[in-house]
């Protein structure tokens, strides 16, 4: 019994120790609390918004739309279609593809 207390205490501050750890790493990070991520913004020529697209093209489907502004993480994935360079971005959970002419940092 008391050999079993004894290891349920240790497994106790083991966790509080490694969520201590963990937890300041992911509570800096940027939109999405993916970690180490790179972050950039929409950054639309005249004010429209940016269509965040399924797959890397012009004529991809849609997904959503990134209001001017708005930051979007890079996954770091990025695809040449269309003669222009497309990247990959996570958008408040939805994830497809965005021109890279219209992200800023």
């Amino acid at each position: 019994m008391k050999r079993q207390v004894i290891i349920n205490a240790i497994s106790i501050a083991m966790l509080t120790t490694f969520s201590v750890n963990i937890a300041p790493g992911f509570a800096q990070s940027g939109p999405g609390n993916y970690g180490s991520v790179n972050a950039a913004y929409s950054c639309s020529r005249d004010g429209d918004t940016i269509n965040l697209r399924s797959r890397a093209g012009q004529q991809s489907k849609v997904l959503t739309k990134i209001p001017p502004g708005k930051s979007v993480v890079l996954i770091g994935i990025s695809r040449v279609v269309d003669d222009y360079t497309w990247q990959k971005v996570n958008f408040y959970g939805a994830i497809g593809w965005v021109r890279g002419d219209f992200l800023c940092n």
